[in-house]
């Protein structure tokens, strides 16, 4: 089963309220309907058309007798007045949408708006659904490996070699399972749950985790760690630990995902500045995760008059200073540091 993100006071926006009940009701289905469909936000005219029951609403008004159709002089249930009345619904519900900026008119229907901003893209789901199927497969495959029974025990002097369970001077050779001396550690089995954490690096992704890591890493991937480690700092959260996860997925960042350090670096430095954004993303596997997000963003962003000359990305409007000169400049210094001690040591 799925999920689409929701603010709990979507309803509250000035959007909402133009569009009317129907047309939440309307939003909200498109949202689950493309999530579910895996279209990134777009919607057919011909499922906008039918993802509400127009027709039951038009039956619902009439029942009430609230006039639309002439409930006094009209018979009970005249189908047709209920058709007509559906569509002037529908189409005055879509309409109020695509006016309201909550859908935009699409070559192939319509685009619910900022909709990869909120929610995850098909090729995201479809990674992260591809991980889970071989998580399973995996771990399935080691439950049907056979398990070694004990052998059945005889009588004689061949006991003394071949049976473990009945003779204990040979049962560290033969039988681990009876002997606590030479039994091996138990591995854990898989979690099959994705969403719960269950190894040592998972919990060091939560922001402030104080699980350490002593292992030295490439040079580009300490940079961009420190950078976002000093900017979360600098804006008034607690400095978080840099741990093997956070090295992994910065290397993957680089490596896999084709993003030089620069292009890292700029992104750190925009999303610390930006107030939604800052609170979101406190470590560096959520960068990673949210790096295509970011990069639209900052992209719209670039496209609209900018409110001051001297706001850019990574701009602290606050103190008149920039993010990521203040982190780049952290990092600095803790490099002098280190070399200084080097040289008073080997002095």
């Amino acid at each position: 089963m799925a999920w689409v993100r929701l603010s709990d006071d979507f309803y509250d926006h000035p959007k909402f309220q133009r569009v009317g009940a129907l047309g939440v009701a309307l939003w909200a289905s498109s949202l689950a309907w493309s999530n579910r469909n895996l279209t990134d936000g777009v919607v057919p005219r011909a499922v906008a058309r039918r993802l509400l029951d127009f027709e039951d609403v038009a039956d619902t008004v009439d029942a009430a007798g609230n006039g639309v159709t002439n409930a006094t002089g009209n018979p009970a249930g005249n189908p047709i007045d209920h058709a007509l009345i559906a569509v002037v619904l529908r189409t005055t519900t879509i309409n109020a949408l695509v006016k309201a900026g909550l859908w935009h008119e699409h070559p192939d229907g319509y685009l619910i708006h900022d909709y990869l901003d909120y929610q995850k893209s098909a090729e995201q789901i479809g990674a992260e659904r591809d991980k889970n199927a071989a998580r399973q497969r995996a771990f399935k495959a080691r439950r049907k490996q056979p398990r070694r029974g004990p052998e059945t025990p005889s009588d004689g002097p061949s006991d003394n070699a071949g049976n473990g369970v009945t003779n204990p001077a040979s049962n560290a050779q033969g039988n681990d399972v009876t002997d606590a001396d030479a039994d091996s550690p138990v591995t854990d089995a898989p979690n099959p749950n994705p969403s719960t954490t269950s190894s040592y690096e998972e919990v060091g992704e939560r922001p402030g985790s104080r699980i350490p890591d002593d292992t030295p890493g490439r040079d580009d991937v300490e940079q961009v760690c420190l950078a976002l480690a000093d900017a979360i700092e600098a804006n008034g959260s607690r400095r978080p630990a840099i741990t093997k996860t956070w090295r992994r997925e910065a290397r993957l960042l680089i490596d896999k995902d084709g993003r030089t350090p620069e292009q890292v670096l700029t992104a750190i430095a925009w999303c610390q500045a930006d107030n939604f954004w800052r609170g979101n993303v406190l470590s560096m596997p959520k960068l990673r995760e949210k790096y295509d997000q970011l990069r639209l963003a900052a992209q719209r962003q670039q496209t609209r008059p900018a409110s001051s000359p001297s706001a850019g990305p990574g701009y602290d409007p606050a103190s008149g200073t920039d993010l990521f000169d203040r982190a780049m400049a952290r990092a600095k210094e803790r490099d002098e540091a280190a070399a200084a001690a080097l040289e008073g040591g080997t002095s």
